[in-house]
């Protein structure tokens, strides 16, 4: 009994190891990677403001692309789970190098949209094999947690990179090589394959909370939300006059990631997943609407804190609901709701684009459309309790 429970404890902590590598790599590295190296391509000259929204929003139409390919194809079956998150993790850092090597807008821009594809695919393919090992809250969050890691790791690689002079083109090299050893630790870490029997569905009390289109538009809307800050967060700190402050907001971004996966997860088993999804949503909303204060240090640190701290819990909240509720025919989930939340992101940047530099109104509608997906949380609490 002990060597089983001592087995189970190992499989487990592999299992949640396993996870946080998976979108460490493949968006913590994948998509955010480009955030901290946005001003500084900027900087560099080659791309002006309105090409690398473009490009930003290339990569956020791969990622809808790859959330429809892998929701409606043959992709999604489980047995080719693992096979299709070990091509992704392949693709993308093959595609993180490649950035390396071009400055034309059309291919940069095609380069990112493939690499939104790949991001996708580990989103999707890393959370089905996850789920298929544990229902474990810990090892649900570490996942999740995983992008909070690599967002700290590409920041502050970033940073130095800078103060030893290095260039565009060698940060993002050196992206690539961080990237390689983040796969070799993908496939050590790799659960056994036929590991634990896949979850159990949930009960129809339990898994019924929302119907899955309503779940679906709610994610929607929480990808615009969220996307405007998380592409253009150094941009919006750059006039505080504090730049040692502005280089490390984005991590501090991560850091919040980490344990508020975490949290979010604790606090669902407490108080139901609906209030704290309808929290979370109101909350995140407040921060980004607190970024329209970047001349205040203090407000622009406590909107970093709370945006990090609820952006990917936003995530690890939605994924296990999805994982739950009944779709009609062979849809996976999954991927319909990264498929919508790639949606309001590819909006994001364009809407940004056109009222230039990220502007405040752009961040105002992100703000909205988050207390828009909470207020369907409420009604749809409402309704559970009639």
């Amino acid at each position: 009994m002990t060597r089983d429970i001592t087995a189970a404890g190992s499989h487990q902590l592999r299992t949640a190891i396993f996870g946080m590598i998976v979108l460490a790599l493949g968006m913590g590295v994948g998509r955010f990677f480009y955030t901290p190296m946005l001003p500084v391509m900027l900087a560099e000259g080659n791309l002006d403001f309105n090409q690398l929204s473009w490009i930003a929003s290339a990569n956020y139409a791969g990622y809808l692309a790859g959330s429809l390919l892998f929701s409606f194809g043959a992709f999604h079956h489980a047995s080719r789970s693992r096979r299709m998150l070990l091509l992704a993790a392949i693709t993308t850092g093959l595609l993180i190098s490649a950035m390396a090597l071009f400055i034309q807008p059309a291919i940069v821009i095609a380069v990112r949209f493939l690499a939104g594809i790949a991001s996708a695919g580990m989103m999707i393919f890393g959370s089905m094999v996850v789920l298929a090992h544990t229902r474990s809250a810990l090892v649900i969050a570490s996942l999740y947690a995983g992008v909070g890691s690599g967002i700290i790791l590409g920041n502050e690689y970033v940073i130095t990179g800078l103060s030893h002079a290095l260039t565009a083109k060698t940060l993002w090299l050196g992206a690539g090589a961080i990237s390689s050893a983040l796969l070799l630790l993908l496939v050590l870490f790799a659960p056994p394959d036929p590991g634990s029997p896949a979850a159990p569905a949930a009960s129809a009390g339990e898994s019924q909370v929302m119907h899955w289109w309503q779940l679906a538009l709610l994610y929607g809307m929480a990808g615009f939300g969220y996307i405007i800050v998380a592409t253009y967060l150094p941009l919006m700190a750059n006039g505080l006059g504090m730049p040692a402050l502005t280089a490390h907001l984005w991590s501090l971004v991560g850091l919040a990631i980490i344990p508020g996966c975490y949290g979010w997860l604790w606090a669902a088993h407490r108080w139901g997943i609906l209030k704290c999804l309808s929290a979370n949503l109101v909350i995140q909303g407040v921060c980004v609407a607190l970024t329209l204060f970047g001349h205040s240090p203090l407000l622009l640190v406590l909107s970093c804190i709370g945006f990090g701290a609820t952006f990917m819990g936003t995530t690890s909240l939605v994924m296990p609901l999805a994982k739950q509720l009944s779709v009609p025919g062979d849809i996976n989930l999954l991927g319909v709701v990264t498929l919508t939340y790639g949606i309001g992101q590819v909006i994001g940047p364009l809407l940004a684009s056109i009222l230039q530099s990220g502007s405040s109104a752009a961040t105002v509608w992100g703000a909205a459309a988050l207390f828009m997906a909470a207020a369907l949380c409420q009604w749809r609490l409402y309704k559970n309790r009639r």
